[in-house]
């Protein structure tokens, strides 16, 4: 019987610890979701990450940081007579006429949500609404957000004001980079000074709960119920109309792997509840390993009609990705040369090295020689050689010809003085 019993016990254990290396994939409650490694954009985790959904406020993530780029922080932005009066929903009272830097401005956009800050910095940077938009849609072609069409700079609901969640990941992912967006997403309260318009101070709060949680709601994860702030968000921006529903665009770093998450048309707390779902799969299934440091040395390459009969190939950048843990193994690298013909300079191109997993390329890193290669032709290969003879002897054939010509042409000129001469001394 006790043999029994420690049998079935082994057998438990055993089935619980094949259920614990196949982690299951995150529950996704949202409507369409997806997670991507910030460093390189791989996708983790999604689920209907291509539908066409309405982002509402997360549009301002593309305002914020084409204004970002096309401004300064301390641009004074006026704001005009219709403005006030052209937007509903979430706002910071603007009034005709009031003066604001772009920094207030962006900290209205992004923490309280200012669908009025968000029109008055479309018009100040594109002159006109229409024309801020239609660099909205021309900088998320080029991100590759092709599923992307915004009709206006702050996410009020039209039907043709759309985008999908893998390419909002996409534009975030973009933002992101930029320092000062990122300092903006992540603050949790923000003031701004009296204006021409207001004697008092405005004061707002990131509405975003993973960065700062000032309700009482909750959710659950993990079968535990939780408040949805995440020790380690950075960040980005939430949104809400009744055709969207609750959307949210989720950043968090931790030991130094970076994650993005949407979520979109959730209810009530649930693109909290799937933003902590996706980063926990993600913080516990992939880890950020380094596959090639800058500079490392790959291989020797040899090389014809150079000063050296051979040159390094090293990486000219570091590469870095993440992957599920313990599965470094499974990466595999292929190098590629070009056909080199010297001479080359320094920190040339010569070829690549290709890190694979499976059939898949996940990147790839150009090699290039550190040093500078001359060319020769060697003498031993009687090109050189042969190539100066050459030039020597057709220089002697130009200036033989060229003097015989001219000796013909002296004597031609010569022989006729002479006649002349004759024939006066004849008719004389």
């Amino acid at each position: 019987m006790t043999k029994k019993v420690i049998a079935y016990l082994l057998l438990f254990y055993v089935f619980l610890l094949n259920t614990t290396i196949a982690y299951a994939e995150p529950t996704i409650i949202c409507t369409s979701a997806v997670l991507i490694d910030a460093s390189t954009g791989t996708i983790l985790a999604e689920k209907n990450a291509n539908k066409k959904m309405y982002p509402a406020s997360l549009t301002k993530i593309m305002t914020a940081i084409l204004a970002i780029e096309m401004g300064d922080l301390s641009d004074v932005i006026k704001v005009d007579d219709a403005t006030p009066y052209e937007i509903t929903g979430s706002h910071i009272a603007l009034e005709p006429g009031e003066m604001l830097t772009l920094k207030d401005m962006l900290y209205a956009l992004m923490l309280p949500s200012a669908n009025d800050a968000a029109l008055a910095i479309a018009k100040y940077y594109g002159k006109t609404e229409k024309e801020f938009v239609k660099l909205m849609n021309d900088k998320a072609k080029d991100l590759g957000a092709y599923n992307t069409h915004f009709v206006n700079p702050h996410g009020l609901h039209d039907d043709n004001h759309y985008t999908t969640a893998a390419d909002l990941a996409l534009i975030t992912r973009y933002a992101m980079k930029n320092e000062t967006f990122r300092e903006i997403v992540k603050t949790v309260k923000y003031e701004v000074k009296p204006t021409n318009k207001k004697s008092e101070p405005r004061n707002f709060k990131n509405l975003n709960k993973l960065i700062c949680n000032s309700g009482y709601g909750q959710i659950c994860v993990d079968g535990i119920n939780i408040g949805p702030e995440y020790e380690y968000a950075t960040g980005v921006k939430t949104g809400y109309t009744p055709e969207a529903g609750n959307t949210l665009v989720a950043s968090a770093e931790k030991n130094g792997t970076e994650l993005i998450a949407v979520a979109m048309q959730g209810e009530s707390l649930e693109m909290y509840q799937d933003a902590h779902n996706l980063f926990n799969y993600g913080f516990d299934e992939y880890e950020s390993t380094t596959l090639i440091n800058k500079n490392t040395f790959v291989q020797n390459i040899k090389i014809e009609n150079g000063d050296s009969k051979e040159i390094s190939a090293i990486a000219e950048n570091g590469f870095k990705t993440l992957i599920k843990k313990d599965s470094a193994k499974e990466i595999e690298s292929k190098i590629v040369i070009n056909d080199i013909t010297p001479p080359l300079e320094a920190n040339s191109i010569v070829g690549k090295i290709d890190f694979m997993q499976g059939k898949e390329v996940i990147g790839s890193v150009n090699l290039i020689t550190p040093t500078q290669v001359k060319s020769t032709l060697t003498e031993k290969s009687g090109g050189g050689l042969l190539l100066s003879i050459a030039k020597f002897i057709g220089a002697v054939i130009i200036f033989t010809l060229s003097a015989v010509l001219l000796f013909k042409i002296y004597n031609d000129v010569r022989i006729k003085i002479n006649r002349k001469k004759r024939r006066r001394r004849y008719n004389s």
